[in-house]
């Protein structure tokens, strides 16, 4: 299991979903504006929003604004923009635009009254496209860089050195493992460590004095696996 590829995989499908939902929230929003008819509301109240992140407890407003549309009905609507410290006070009078077959559907017309929605979940399927995709990426790069040299690569041997924790992968609260192995890069004369990909099982039981392989591309000796594919069968049985 590559623990890499599969949130690097899930963080690009749902930074895709934002990135696709924020699209189209921008075109209907484009024809909301289009269609909508302006109006002067009043701030007649603050809603207090609690936030309670990781037990810090803060609060953010929303203005609560009354307006009255072109047939001389009144209405209130909560702006969809909560923040801290409050975008409007009390009493303040702001522009507003509304759906005319429906004047409740109403929104501050200024930028972030307008595009708060699609600014704010763009970035989030940014950001979430960038991480999922540059991790997806990696390891379809990494899969083809081994496989690559499986075929081509130069072997040689090193020597087990240990079998450690690999801290930067977790899953469910463990950590997987790395076989550690050293030995002369016959490349580059100088003696070396060799990392294994992650694998979920400990092999320690498995790599008492054995020689490991090394595959390298002689053209580019920092370009190199620890082959490790022998423990899989032996993992199995």
């Amino acid at each position: 299991m590559n623990l890499f590829k599969t949130v690097g995989g899930i963080f690009l499908v749902v930074g895709l979903a934002m990135l696709a939902a924020a699209s189209y929230l921008y075109v209907d929003q484009r024809d909301f504006i289009a269609g909508a008819k302006t109006a002067d509301g009043q701030v007649i109240d603050l809603l207090r929003k609690r936030q309670d992140d990781d037990g810090s407890i803060s609060y953010t407003y929303s203005a609560v604004i009354r307006f009255t549309d072109d047939r001389a009905v009144s209405h209130e609507f909560v702006d969809r923009v909560s923040s801290s410290p409050p975008r409007y006070s009390k009493g303040q009078e702001v522009d507003l635009l509304y759906a005319p077959e429906n004047p409740a559907d109403a929104i501050v017309d200024d930028f972030w009254g307008r595009w708060a929605i699609v600014v704010i979940l763009s970035g989030i399927g940014a950001i979430f496209s960038l991480v999922g995709g540059t991790l997806f990426y990696r390891e379809i790069y990494k899969g083809r860089t081994r496989t690559w040299l499986r075929e081509n690569g130069t072997a040689f041997s090193v020597d087990f050195l240990e079998v450690e924790r690999d801290r930067s992968q977790s899953l469910n609260g463990r950590n997987p493992y790395r076989v550690v192995a050293q030995g002369k890069n016959p490349f580059t004369g100088k003696l070396e460590q060799y990392l294994s990909d992650s694998i979920w099982v400990d092999p320690t039981e498995y790599m008492a004095n054995r020689k490991l392989r090394v595959l390298v591309d002689p053209n580019k000796p920092s370009r190199h696996m620890l082959d490790i594919d022998w423990l899989s069968d032996l993992i199995q049985h």
